[in-house]
């Protein structure tokens, strides 16, 4: 594995900040639901040297990475956005550098785009704490008081203030609402600052200001691409930082996020030596991630393959050897993907995309056309698509082998996907009639793509087949799972022409 692979540990941090007025003492908490004996207090002083790039990329993304020291959880911190209150720290034990540690600078590397990680604010905190325990000294809550000190890294702005953090433990919801009735029934309001951070640097810093979505009912289509590509590399980011992260279906949402990309600028663009370059890039990086997305998807459909077949023999035998042949892979496979993420190329490619979106901004305004002559623009790019998917889907039905039609279902898929994605974009100019189009794209795609997966599954039993060291009873199991997935392969190729009449159907609407 590569060193990028490597993940530090997370935990989830679900926790409601209070302003509090100077001096002002947390209210007692005792009798609270499910606190059982007296609470127990302690005192802390610590201190924070808090990271950013120069023009604070981290800080408009929510995200905050500090050193601290003090306290029972010392060292490297990164904090990043999960939902409402919710936060997702990463932490690594501290260390003598004052350098980020690269497990963590490598995960928002498509955030800092090369930009250097400097300190800019340095935090110091005098914290009273009180933990509420339950059954057992069960962690229910912990309420902490601060009294805060901050000033930015070169030592100016110092600013003081005090205030409160409740974090939620085993106590859930119901305890931090109990907890929250209470604080505010002594004076207290919830916080406006999402970060102490944030609250340090006050209103005299500017952070980044990346691609803005444009709002409004516009439908030139410059702007509908341009809104598109955004919430695409939002997309793409995001599941960049999943990937490193391991998370569940972080790899497929990259790759979805690099096709819709690809497959806008294929369909919108038109040809120019920029989009050219661009769509083989984006290519390029999706491919790179192809056989770990592979690996996931076929990895658990094949196991649940053996599940369904009654009276497989061997089948724990069968299992182990799906199991040893998709673990390989897979460890090969998502070492391609970090390393393609750690890339110039790739970090390349989200600058020249940005650079391609904030081109198309400043189009728009210059070039700002009717809602007639941008309706027709795109009618007629959706026409052209369903014409394509048409014929190929007419194809398949004069293909000779078994081989041959699943080559061009493939083929079908591939166009489709392209023409859903181009739905996608125009969405905007008619909502209602684009979801009902999409609705049946995805049907549609569900067929070609169940399909597909079945003909993929095909190929990695053969192939598992093929190694050394089976049994009779083995090789006669995997044939068993083999047959399976024919039978399932031609079962979808007779739903191909049905699925695209309502498809196409449905489209037809939008031209």
């Amino acid at each position: 594995m590569s060193k990028t692979a490597v993940v530090p540990e997370a935990v989830r941090e679900i926790e409601r900040k209070y302003e509090a007025p100077a001096e002002q003492e947390v209210p007692a908490l005792g009798g609270l639901p499910g606190v059982v004996g007296e609470p127990v207090h302690d005192s802390i002083q610590l201190s924070a040297t808090y990271f950013d790039t120069a023009d604070y990329r981290l800080l408009a993304e929510k995200i905050t990475l500090r050193k601290r020291e003090g306290g029972d959880d010392a060292g490297w911190h990164m904090k990043l956005p999960a939902g409402q209150d919710t936060r997702t720290e990463i932490q690594l034990p501290p260390d003598e550098s004052t350098d980020v540690p690269s497990p963590l600078s490598s995960l928002i590397r498509a955030i800092i785009r090369g930009h250097d990680l400097v300190p800019v604010a340095l935090i110091i905190t005098d914290r009273e704490r009180t933990r509420l325990n339950g059954e057992n000294g069960v962690l229910l809550a912990e309420v902490v008081s601060d009294t805060v000190i901050a000033c930015k890294a070169d030592g100016s702005g110092e600013s003081t203030w005090q205030e409160v953090e409740v974090e939620q433990g085993a106590g859930g919801q119901d305890l931090a609402d109990a907890i929250e009735t209470v604080l505010l029934d002594a004076g207290l309001e919830r916080s406006a600052s999402p970060s102490k951070l944030k609250r340090a640097l006050g209103t005299s810093v500017t952070p980044y200001v990346g691609l803005e979505i444009t709002t409004g009912k516009a439908s030139n289509p410059r702007i509908l691409l341009r809104n598109y590509l955004i919430e695409q590399l939002r997309a793409l980011v995001a599941a960049d930082l999943g990937t490193r992260r391991a998370d569940d279906e972080a790899v497929h949402d990259f790759r979805v996020a690099a096709r819709r990309i690809r497959s806008a600028l294929q369909s919108y663009a038109g040809h120019s030596p920029k989009t050219d370059d661009l769509i083989t890039d984006l290519r390029w990086i999706g491919g790179k991630f192809g056989d770990a997305r592979d690996v996931e998807v076929q990895w658990e459909r094949l196991v649940e393959r053996l599940g369904e077949i009654d009276e497989m023999p061997e089948r724990e035998a069968v299992r182990a050897r799906i199991d040893e042949f998709f673990s390989a892979r897979g460890e090969t496979a998502q070492e391609t993907a970090l390393e393609a993420l750690d890339s110039e190329r790739y970090t390349t490619l989200l600058d020249r995309l940005d650079e391609y979106v904030g081109d198309l901004e400043f189009d728009a305004v210059a070039h700002r056309v009717g809602k007639k002559a941008s309706a027709r623009e795109l009618a007629h790019t959706l026409r052209h698509l369903a014409h394509k998917v048409g014929k190929r889907v007419d194809h398949v039905f004069d293909a000779d082998t078994r081989a041959e039609r699943d080559e061009r279902m493939h083929r079908a898929r591939k166009g489709a996907k392209r023409m859903k994605y181009a739905i996608e974009v125009m969405e905007p100019v008619s909502k209602s009639r684009a979801k009902r189009a999409l609705k049946h794209f995805s049907h549609f795609q569900d067929v070609l793509g169940e399909h597909q997966d079945s003909v993929v599954a095909q190929h990695h039993l053969l192939e598992i087949a093929a190694e050394q060291e089976h049994t009779s009873l083995t090789s006669f199991g995997l044939g068993m799972a083999y047959r399976r997935e024919l039978e399932i392969a031609d079962g979808q190729s007779t739903l191909l022409r049905k699925t695209w009449k309502e498809a196409v159907k449905s489209a037809s609407s939008l031209w």
